[in-house]
């Protein structure tokens, strides 16, 4: 089983927050082995409060792999400890940061060798971005699609099917989403509210956890677009997009393009 858990950020950690449960829970629970990659932050002391937190929420071992050097990426010491993991974490912060130090090391090869073997791959904000082949590098907020809305660059690649945003109600992403799924209908666009998670198994069933919701924008059936002539900001126009909003409980289907929303349970 591969899974993928982009998270939205903003995770309350003044409780026991669903979503880094979950990642417990899918890493091992009680026997997770758990590796934090803190590279987004600028905060030094990320890596060792996520270190804390993971333990305090029940994992077996956590530890952090601090460097700030491209170098340190292909430390021995540090390769071992991404083939001993059964979870790997990326923290938040500033996405292109992560890409610049581990894009074509000895760790990047690791860390996918460890996802394709089964390790869990998640990350919060800035690490929910970097999970996908082309991410999200920078953008602006708004409702409508608009050119140069935003940029795209090389993520880590743990998937070529899904492009990730992050604070996505929160800081009203919709538009540069569905600029991104556009651009390439291919691509399926996942938008993760603070708080929340979109689990991946096998790079098609989406499960929502959290407290907010996951917006799906599936390009498939587009049908037109003149996104390729629009210039000078001005907004894009497209037809046929298929957008869904799930919540906890409910599920996506990347090979038969459906959302599954179970019936409310009324307390």
């Amino acid at each position: 089983m591969k899974t993928l858990m982009p998270m939205g950020g903003a995770i309350d950690e003044l409780k026991k927050p669903d979503v880094l449960m979950e990642f417990i829970k899918r890493a091992g629970g009680k026997r997770a082995r758990i590796v934090i990659l803190p590279q987004a932050s600028q905060l030094r002391d990320t890596g060792r409060e996520y270190v804390e937190m993971f333990k305090t929420f029940g994992a077996k071992e956590a530890v952090s792999i601090e460097f700030r050097l491209r170098e340190l990426a292909n430390k021995k010491e540090h390769l071992q400890l991404i083939r001993k993991a059964t979870g790997i974490f990326f923290s938040g912060g500033t996405q292109m940061r992560i890409s610049a130090i581990l894009g074509g090391t000895r760790m990047e090869t690791e860390l996918l060798k460890a996802y394709q073997n089964g390790c869990v791959v998640g990350g919060t904000s800035a690490g929910a971005s970097i999970l996908s082949r082309t991410m999200v590098a920078y953008g602006k907020g708004g409702a409508s699609p608009r050119e140069r809305i935003l940029q795209m660059s090389a993520g880590l690649g743990f998937t070529d099917k899904f492009i990730f945003d992050q604070h996505f109600r929160q800081r009203d992403r919709l538009g540069r989403l569905i600029y991104a799924v556009a651009s390439h209908p291919g691509i399926v666009g996942v938008g993760v509210d603070e708080d929340t998670a979109a689990v991946i198994e096998n790079d098609s069933r989406i499960s929502v956890y959290g407290s907010g919701a996951v917006t799906i924008v599936d390009g498939n059936n587009i049908t037109a677009s003149n996104i390729a002539e629009v210039t000078a900001s001005r907004p894009i126009a497209v037809s046929g997009l298929t957008v869904h909003v799930l919540t906890p409980g409910c599920t996506y289907d990347m090979k038969k393009r459906k959302a599954h929303i179970p019936p409310l349970v009324l307390e």
